[in-house]
């Protein structure tokens, strides 16, 4: 088989007669904040602001918030974040009864982001997550894993809360194998992309708490049989910085009409694995059919030459070796954007930088670039791959002279 790597809870208080209050800065005009995603702040309900019980004092938090959205005629709610206390200076009001809750130990909500129906999703890998095959170092993992096994696990987690601080309905965390470099991979099996190609959509994170990690790698692997382009890779590092990515895409569509496999990855970093809580948020599949083809990176390959198209040697390994003159291939999404974007890479030796390296210009609708790097240091490399300015994911290799 060829691989192709590619890369909550109480509210109470009286009821009365009050008159109609506006809240300063609550607003039900929505913001766009990701594929799919809009933002309410400071939600309101019928003039008041929407209280954090669907009904009196019960069905609170995540209920409230997917009901509000549905009635907003979302598809469902993403994530959510809390204002507590806020009733005396805010009037609340219960969606389901509408009661008022008029003290000061009343609650609300800051924020509800809601997420509309994408009519192009084809495949939910939260939805199938029990039937792909979850392992670490090769062990068959279960699925849902459990939250103090060494070699890793896969499990949902209801009404996360992340580094954001937003609670999120639902979230699939894969924690990696408790050693430096662990891994946990989870394969969905039979997948055919449509003829008019596919991109992967997700929200990628941490679960609130885990200041204790050194980052993670969240990864993207397609195994199709009858693909015979160049092997790629793409990883893209996130630390716990308090931040949610909620517009990671990787673009699928090189593997047009063919079926095979599709596996979402995390790997630890170089030091531990410890409070790698990385999850996906909404990770699916959706056809580019009706979707506007934005510029990308897709992934990167090294390998020992260049013949024309063909690159020899991916990635070294036991049948060969890397060092040396190697070769990077550069991979990128197909683009009707027009731009002429910089390309750059960041490279490390053994967590050393080792400096920057301009690779120029990337021309509007060019798809690939390559570049040969002189490698003579024995051991891990990585390069960071800037794109437009921004980081955008990387790729790790070993060099040797023996092979490997």
């Amino acid at each position: 088989m060829k691989i192709v790597l590619i890369w909550l809870v109480m509210v109470g208080g009286s009821i009365c007669c009050l008159p109609l209050l506006n809240s300063a800065n609550a607003t039900n005009h929505g913001a766009h904040s990701g594929p799919g995603l809009i933002r309410f702040e400071k939600p309101m309900h019928q003039g008041y602001r929407l209280d954090w019980c669907l009904s009196w004092a019960t069905k609170c938090g995540q209920p409230a918030a997917s009901e509000w959205c549905k009635v907003k005629s979302y598809k469902k709610v993403n994530s959510w974040i809390p204002a507590w206390n806020v009733g005396g200076a805010s009037h609340t009001k219960v969606f389901e009864t509408a009661q008022i809750c008029n003290q000061d130990f009343c609650d609300s909500f800051m924020e509800i982001t809601c997420r509309s129906l994408e009519s192009g999703v084809f495949f939910d890998f939260l939805d199938q997550a029990p039937k792909a095959n979850w392992t670490s170092s090769w062990q068959k993992l279960p699925f849902p894993g459990g939250a103090t096994d060494s070699r890793g696990f896969a499990r949902y987690v209801d009404n996360a809360k992340l580094e954001d601080n937003r609670f999120y309905e639902r979230v699939l965390q894969t924690h990696p194998q408790w050693r430096p470099h662990g891994r946990i991979a989870g394969r969905y099996t039979n997948i055919t992309i449509p003829n008019a190609g596919a991109d992967f959509r997700a929200e990628i994170g941490f679960l609130a708490g885990a200041s204790g990690s050194d980052g993670a790698y969240f990864e993207i692997w397609a195994e199709f049989p009858n693909y015979s382009g160049i092997p790629l890779r793409r990883e893209y590092r996130k630390n716990q910085d308090g931040h949610v990515i909620n517009d990671f895409s990787q673009d699928l569509s090189r593997f047009r009409g063919l079926t095979g496999t599709i596996a979402i990855t995390v790997n630890a970093g170089e030091k531990s694995s410890a409070q790698d809580w990385a999850v996906w948020g909404s990770p699916r599949l959706v056809s580019m059919k009706n979707e506007f083809k934005f510029g990308g990176f897709v992934g990167a390959a090294v390998g020992s030459k260049r013949q024309g198209d063909r690159l020899l040697n991916a990635w070294g390994g036991k049948s060969g070796l890397l060092y040396g003159n190697i070769v990077m291939h550069l991979a990128f999404a197909e683009s009707d954007t027009g731009l002429d974007l910089p390309v750059q890479l960041i490279s490390y030796y053994k967590g050393q930088k080792m400096g920057v390296t301009d690779l120029g210009i990337l021309k509007a609708n060019q798809k690939t670039m390559w570049r040969t790097l002189s490698r003579t240091q024995l051991g891990r490399w990585k390069e960071e791959i800037i794109y437009n300015g921004t980081y955008v994911g990387e790729i790790r290799y070993n060099i040797s002279n023996i092979g490997e």
